[in-house]
């Protein structure tokens, strides 16, 4: 029994208040790596789709120069000129969904380094464009796994149950990243609320007299005649004049 309470705590332990922090910034760090991955594929892919494309009609124009005679169908086409249309048609719906897969990759790398950025300096709006981003995904992805696996020819080279196993395993993985960020993306919430309302305005006192002590004495010099608590690196300006905060930004992820 204390076996399985250690694993369970091991287990729990990156989610912690101590450390869900550095656990959310190696999530962040691995979605953008991952984002930076789709990208470079999508962009590799068209490269060669619109190279492709390139070849093809520069075959076409070839083709017309031609003397092929034979005819296989009513309207007196060619069997290149047959090959070739269908070609094209092939390659304009490749380059679309290309194109499309470029653009929402551009988007996802976009909204991963905004969870980075948010991460990093406590700023719990940047974690909505990739939590909106990935939950959408998720949908798409997983209405995509379902039409596949409703078709046969998905288990030609894998059984059923490695298919499903696999996209359970998956969709459970996400899942959980995306309740993690969810979670210390609440706890920036919840410390940004807690911060607005712990602001407490504290007057600044009129300078004093040049070398003017308590008791009248000679007294320590204060730079422009603010003692050093007044300072303004020690206060948050707004429109109320100087006001003193009592939570750091830091501390954030000591946040239950």
């Amino acid at each position: 029994m204390q076996l399985v309470n250690r694993i369970i705590e091991a287990i729990n332990l990156p989610l912690t208040p101590k450390y869900l922090r550095v656990t959310v910034i190696l999530i962040a760090i691995y979605k953008v790596l991952t984002a930076h991955v789709f990208l470079f594929v999508m962009l590799l892919g068209l490269a060669h789709a619109e190279e492709m494309s390139t070849i093809l009609q520069m075959s076409i124009a070839d083709q017309k120069d031609s003397e092929y005679i034979w005819t296989t169908s009513e309207h007196e086409e060619s069997i290149n000129e047959w090959r070739f249309k269908s070609a094209e048609k092939l390659a304009s719906v490749t380059l679309c969904v290309l194109y499309i897969g470029t653009t929402v990759a551009t988007i996802y790398v976009l909204s991963c380094l905004g969870l980075l950025i948010g991460t990093l300096r406590n700023r719990h709006e940047f974690f909505i464009p990739w939590m909106v981003v990935d939950f959408f995904g998720t949908l798409a992805i997983t209405s995509l796994v379902l039409a596949c696996g409703c078709n046969d020819s998905t288990y030609q080279y894998v059984t059923e149950w490695e298919y499903w196993l696999f996209c359970t395993t998956m969709f459970i993985f996400n899942a959980t990243v995306w309740c993690v960020i969810r979670m210390f993306y609440k706890n920036l919430v919840h410390m940004t609320k807690l911060r607005e309302v712990a602001i407490v305005a504290i007057p600044c006192p009129a300078a004093p007299a040049a070398g003017a002590g308590e008791n009248g004495g000679v007294g320590p010099k204060c730079p422009n005649g603010i003692p050093h608590h007044y300072r303004k690196e020690n206060m948050h300006l707004s429109d109320g004049g100087l006001k003193h905060i009592l939570f750091d930004a830091n501390e954030a992820n000591y946040l239950v």
